[in-house]
């Protein structure tokens, strides 16, 4: 996120540790953090009054975070922001909200939650899925606690909750919703992933509708056949024959919407996006197509980071 701290905060009775404490995000460098008008080591403003009255250790580790937030701002590609002002109320609906120091600090220290149907079927389906660079920033971002996954529970509980962020503003700025379109046929999803979709709209809740059945869906075809490779005997003739069935069939308009559960007869199938239990390729992705909506999913979770 861009935080943006007025000038006036400097000067007004605001308690340095909370001011302190929105730098350090800069510092990490999990959130770019500016000041109005733009901070200038050697300025006179009231922030370099506010830094000179610090510990000289305080004050450089303030500054450097000013520094690398100024450096990272060209090239961030996150789209969240807002100011922090001296104010006794935040402004939670203004184009860029304006928040008290209070809220600012509670807002940065949330982590940005991805809100899934399935928290870890769908956790692994991302870790495994996003391009790179983007693939290694989201497992570090995990990692770290600054992303998490959150367990949606299905299309109709996930609708409800997004229908409840409207009382809660913080956790509304650090939400980002991933959810299966169960289209049996092409832009056609359900009455349910539909319904989500108007109410994440009607939010402006930044999210995602998968343009296939479900995440099952997205597993590339090389993927299935080394998975069949793995059985031997009997059951892997039959498992052969079912990828080669299903590979047959036409990608637009039949491979990408039928029930993968029910045609392998695995409820488990979506197992396969465990990156530590079985290896799939990114060309296996880009090879089937996947490329484009990859590219906007990576690009909708860190514009919200």
């Amino acid at each position: 996120m861009i935080a943006t701290l007025e000038e006036a905060l400097f000067a007004a009775p605001v308690d340095p540790l909370l001011l302190l404490s929105i730098l350090r995000h800069g510092q990490e460098g999990r959130h770019i953090i500016l000041t109005d008008p733009s901070f200038q080591r050697n300025g006179q403003g009231a922030v370099n009054q506010w830094l000179a009255a610090r510990d000289p250790l305080v004050r450089d580790a303030a500054e450097e975070a000013l520094d690398r937030s100024l450096n990272s701002y060209n090239s961030t590609t996150t789209l969240a922001q807002f100011r922090v002002a001296a104010r006794t109320q935040s402004h939670w609906a203004g184009t860029p909200p304006e928040l008290t120091p209070e809220d600012a600090a509670r807002v940065l220290a949330l982590p940005l939650l991805l809100v899934l149907e399935d928290r870890q079927a769908d956790k692994h389906f991302l870790r495994c899925v996003l391009p790179q660079p983007r693939r290694d920033e989201l497992r570090a971002a995990l990692e770290r606690g600054w992303i998490r996954a959150e367990h949606g529970g299905g299309l109709g509980n996930m609708k409800k909750y997004v229908e409840n962020l409207q009382d809660e503003p913080a956790e509304r700025m650090r939400v980002w919703v991933l959810f299966d379109s169960d289209a049996r046929q092409p832009a056609q999803p359900s009455r349910d992933s539909q319904d989500l979709k108007t109410t994440c709209a009607s939010a402006v809740l930044p999210h995602h509708q998968l343009q296939r059945r479900s995440i099952e869906n997205y597993l590339p075809p090389q993927a299935l056949y080394r998975w069949a490779g793995q059985r031997r005997g009997v059951p892997g003739t039959r498992f052969l024959r079912m990828v080669q069935a299903f590979v047959a069939l036409k990608p637009a308009t039949e491979r990408h919407h039928v029930d993968m559960k029910e045609r392998f007869e695995n409820d488990h199938i979506a197992e396969l996006f465990r990156e530590e239990r079985f290896n799939i390729e990114q060309v296996w992705l880009q090879n089937d197509g996947q490329g484009p909506e990859l590219d906007t999913i990576a690009q909708g979770i860190f514009e919200r980071m």
